[in-house]
């Protein structure tokens, strides 16, 4: 990735399916991999009411390897009521056990699909497909560390295909393959290629047009939602330690042009990636942004399933149809990589970002954190999102931790707080925790 993209490319990374097998065969040819888990989880009863309802869970998982250029997973867990506390949820289940809120719809059926991937990153073309977690569609002015699974009743599989033809770059994503939800593209020129035959000029200069649209229909119906941008971004230093790139952008909303709103805005930032060491790798991104009614940049952000609903707070505008008073903010991003490169070393991702509204004085931001544990044996991730922490806030937050015993056997740990919309569009609130086991086998 190019400088002003290497802030994307770090928060991208694939999460491990579960703990890697120190005695695995390395990665050559075609390989097989079979794993089962059980265990037990807590959920809110009657989705986010008082009480617990205590369920088993199994989820059996099958994963194929083919070198570096094609990988694919499948497995779904099955969450079977134990204990159902009031309000009732039995009669709702299907057979009476199956948790009915894990495949009422059609995109429900996408979490069968764990991960799937064709090409090389370094390839003219490459293909995704699953869960995103931390997905930033290009620069990210409109599409920003979006969770297309965040929501605990809706499991979509989402997409994305990147290509590149001569100067061009063209990148399409869908966030729910099976419903009408969020689609969102980039085509990005590179001007350098364009306008010098030199490579010095290559890969410094780049014109880019994003646009997205949110459809509303699939994990709950929520107002439609179409935004646009034309970003700028000019790498000014490039060399094998630092690489620091100018970045502007303007945007607005598509859907609510001939309205009085001014649903517009523009930002002016850098981007910093620096590599002091070898086994560090980190990036920063500052930005200043005018911004205000109904548009703003990261819409579709970390936390956007839940501000479809309702933009802050649990039961309030849904972000769709949220007037933001004009104002400046100042939004600040931030990803490190920290690996030795070894199957059994320390390797450390993280990154947060924040946004500062200065005339409201609103705060929102999240973090990610995952960290695979010298030895090989315990892997672990942390994601925490923060919105209006200063008016009306909003808390969501998942831990998990997985731990391998023996080679062929690792126990799980999980836990977090919850938000789970309701059909009439507000948030309710809940704690979940769990704990299992599973065995697997590669050849």
């Amino acid at each position: 990735m190019i400088g002003a993209l290497v802030l994307a490319s770090v928060l991208q990374q694939a999460p491990k399916a579960y703990v890697e097998n120190p005695e695995a065969p390395a990665e050559e040819g075609v390989h097989f991999q079979a794993a089962l888990e059980v265990g037990g989880q807590a959920l809110p009863s009657g989705s986010g009411a008082n009480g617990m309802d205590v369920f088993g869970v199994v989820a059996p998982r099958l994963a194929v390897r083919g070198g570096d250029e094609f990988q694919f997973e499948l497995g779904a867990p099955l969450r079977l009521r134990l204990f159902d506390q009031d309000p009732l949820q039995t009669e709702q289940d299907y057979g009476g056990r199956l948790r009915r809120e894990d495949w009422d719809e059609r995109s429900d059926f996408g979490q069968i699909l764990r991960w799937l991937r064709i090409g090389r990153d370094d390839g003219h073309y490459q293909l995704r497909a699953g869960d995103f977690s931390t997905y930033t569609l290009g620069a990210g002015w409109l599409v920003n560390r979006y969770n297309n699974r965040i929501s605990p009743d809706y499991h979509p599989a989402g997409a994305n295909f990147t290509a590149y033809l001569g100067p061009t770059r063209v990148e399409v994503f869908a966030s729910d393959v099976l419903a009408t939800r969020l689609f969102a593209g980039e085509f990005r020129l590179d001007l350098g290629r364009v306008l010098s035959d030199k490579d010095t000029a290559f890969d410094r200069f780049l014109l880019s047009v994003d646009v997205a649209h949110d459809f509303g229909k699939g994990g709950g119906t929520t107002p439609s939602l179409s935004a646009a941008s034309l970003g700028l971004q000019a790498g000014v230093l490039k060399n094998e330690k630092v690489q620091l790139w100018l970045q502007a952008a303007a945007g607005a909303r598509a859907d609510t042009l001939i309205e009085s709103v001014p649903d517009y805005g523009a930002a002016f930032g850098v981007v910093v990636r620096g590599r002091p060491k070898e086994m560090l790798d980190i990036t920063g991104r500052l930005e200043a942004r005018r911004q205000g009614g109904r548009f703003r940049f990261g819409f579709f952000g970390a936390g956007y399933e839940f501000a479809r609903f309702s933009g802050i707070g649990l039961h309030e505008q849904p972000l769709a149809e949220e007037v933001l008073p004009g104002t400046f903010s100042g939004y600040g991003e931030v990803a490190a990589m920290v690996s030795r490169g070894g199957p059994e070393d320390l390797e450390l991702t993280a990154s947060a970002s924040g946004e500062y509204f200065v005339s409201t004085g609103r705060v929102d931001a999240d973090a990610v954190l995952q960290a695979h544990l010298p030895g090989g044996k315990t892997v672990g991730e942390l994601r925490v999102i923060l919105t209006d922490l200063t008016g009306k806030p909003r808390y969501t937050g998942a831990l998990e931790v997985r731990h391998r015993f023996v080679p062929a056997l690792y126990g799980i740990v999980t836990g977090g707080m919850e938000l789970f919309p309701q059909a009439d569009g507000r948030l309710l609130q809940g704690y979940t925790g769990g704990l299992g086991i599973g065995v697997d086998f590669e050849r």
